[in-house]
């Protein structure tokens, strides 16, 4: 960004000159281009600022997109989760449940010889049961564990989109506040320009009055 040094303005000698004088004319003159340079350098600057402010405001949104998917995805992974864990708890409820009823009839085989066999066949059949349920628990317990990561991931992703929605929020705050600083400039140096330009003309026409 270019820096704009200020003119030190011909005020004093003016009021001290004689108002034919070329060299008062000149001075004057000079002062009224230097300012509106300044003029022009103040817009050029505005409008980059404003430019910057647009290019922040387009970041601004992209990051908010971001924080919606994040989420998005993160409540549906917990909605997962959740599930999983109901299942899980069922199917420890089905487990208990069938090594119960395997002690039952443990106890049966003692009492009721007649039903020895059924009682067999039965067990044959729980056993493969208990079999499959501790195959599925150990599945339950590694997709369990899979979306415990990339739950943590998502979060640790929402953690990174705040701090950008952070930073964004930050540069845009300063844009804004420079952007002001130069529409300040720009009004003092118009009415500079006036007060010069009035000036000139004064002295010009007292010239050609007195010519």
């Amino acid at each position: 960004m270019k820096r704009i040094s200020l003119l030190f303005l011909l005020t004093a000698t003016v009021s001290f000159a004689k108002p034919n004088s070329a060299d008062t004319l000149a001075k004057i003159k000079s002062n009224i281009d230097n300012a509106k340079l300044n003029l022009d350098d103040y817009k050029k600057n505005l409008s980059m600022v404003e430019k910057n402010i647009q290019e922040v405001n387009k970041a601004k949104k992209e990051v908010d997109d971001q924080k919606a998917q994040v989420a998005k995805s993160l409540k549906e992974n917990q909605a997962s989760m959740k599930k999983v864990e109901a299942n899980e708890k069922e199917l420890q409820n089905l487990l208990n449940d069938e090594k119960n009823k395997l002690a039952q009839e443990d106890k049966k085989i003692k009492e009721l010889e007649d039903l020895i066999a059924k009682i067999k066949e039965n067990q044959v059949k729980r056993n493969q049961n208990i079999k499959d349920y501790e195959t599925q628990s150990t599945q339950i317990a590694e997709e369990k564990k899979q979306w415990t990561t990339r739950i943590q991931g998502l979060k640790d992703q929402e953690k990174q989109v705040a701090d950008k929605i952070k930073s964004v929020n930050t540069q845009a705050n300063e844009w804004k506040n420079k952007k002001i600083g130069y529409e300040g400039e720009i009004t003092r140096w118009n009415k500079e320009i006036d007060k010069q330009q009035k000036t000139y003309d004064n002295f010009k026409n007292m010239a050609e009055v007195k010519e």
